[in-house]
């Protein structure tokens, strides 16, 4: 269950806390969304088009900074310097709440300069290892977000030109392998998979896409990218609340079952075959008797 956040449930996960966000100018609109949920009284959009190459920081009422970056390459010394020289200290509030890092669209709109595909999944490799390393935890959350799927009948001639449906498939793909490696042995039924890297991706942003609330094939509605935003906030947020909280259920670990609750289970999963055992057995007595 989603719980839908307000300001005032934020405040027990984010006061005193820094959330960062990095990237494109979908990762900004899902930014903006997400400050407004956090406190109503901050803007829900860029100022005006002039900015929205902009960086943008604000303070909520609890307390919380919330950053956002403008880096479409995730390259810029700046987010380098946070992504492979931040080392913060064990105490938990000198890290940062939450990162989020989206890019890929520019890659693919300008795959001339930047090198496309090919350079987005180097830069990609070299990030992840980077925030993968188990002595330095960034964020409480690390979130990387799918390249999000484009409308192609909806793009300008320029963007439809280098921006094909087929290289998001293959960048998301490519994502979710690297977060989540196979195994390396193949071969053998034994061999047990890599362990995930501890970073969030959520690829349900993908399948909330509706085309018809799409102008120009990239940016959807604020009530869609709102809900993006409040998963972001489930995620973070719901593993603080009780574990009774029934509206808060999603994105959270759950504890192992305890050994009362395996014994019953596993006197649930037995007692329906011994008791069609000892049926059997009474009819075949019963017949045999007769």
């Amino acid at each position: 269950m989603l719980h839908v956040y307000q300001s005032k449930d934020t405040a027990a996960c984010l006061t005193s806390r820094r959330v960062v966000f990095i990237g494109d100018s979908v990762t900004r609109k899902l930014y903006f969304q997400f400050v407004h949920i956090v406190d109503s009284k901050l803007p829900s959009a860029p100022p005006d088009d002039k900015s929205k190459h902009s960086d943008y920081s604000f303070t909520s009422e609890s307390g919380a900074t919330l950053d956002f970056f403008w880096d479409p390459y995730l390259n810029t010394s700046r987010t380098l310097s946070l992504i492979h020289g931040y080392i913060p200290s064990p105490d938990t509030h000198d890290r940062l709440a939450m990162l989020v890092l989206g890019s890929g669209l520019w890659y693919l709109r300008y795959s001339d300069m930047t090198g496309g595909l090919q350079a987005w999944e180097a830069n990609m490799e070299r990030l992840l290892e980077s925030i993968s390393v188990p002595q330095i935890k960034l964020a409480d959350e690390v979130v990387f977000l799918p390249v999000e799927d484009i409308v192609p009948s909806k793009l300008s001639p320029q963007r439809a030109e280098t921006m094909h449906s087929s290289d998001v498939d293959a960048m998301n793909s490519d994502l979710y392998h690297r977060i989540n490696p196979p195994s390396s042995d193949l071969h053998s039924i034994f061999s047990s998979s890599p362990p995930p890297l501890p970073i969030s991706l959520p690829l349900v942003f993908n399948k909330m896409l509706d085309a018809d609330t799409t102008e120009d094939g990239l940016h959807f509605s604020d009530d869609i990218v709102k809900a993006q935003a409040n998963i972001l906030l489930n995620l973070r947020c719901n593993k603080l609340w009780p574990k009774s909280s029934f509206d808060k259920t999603c994105c959270r670990a759950y504890p192992p079952p305890s050994f009362l609750q395996l014994a019953v289970l596993a006197a649930v999963v037995v007692y329906g075959p011994v008791m069609w055992y000892l049926t059997c057995k009474h009819i075949l007595l019963w017949k045999a008797r007769t």
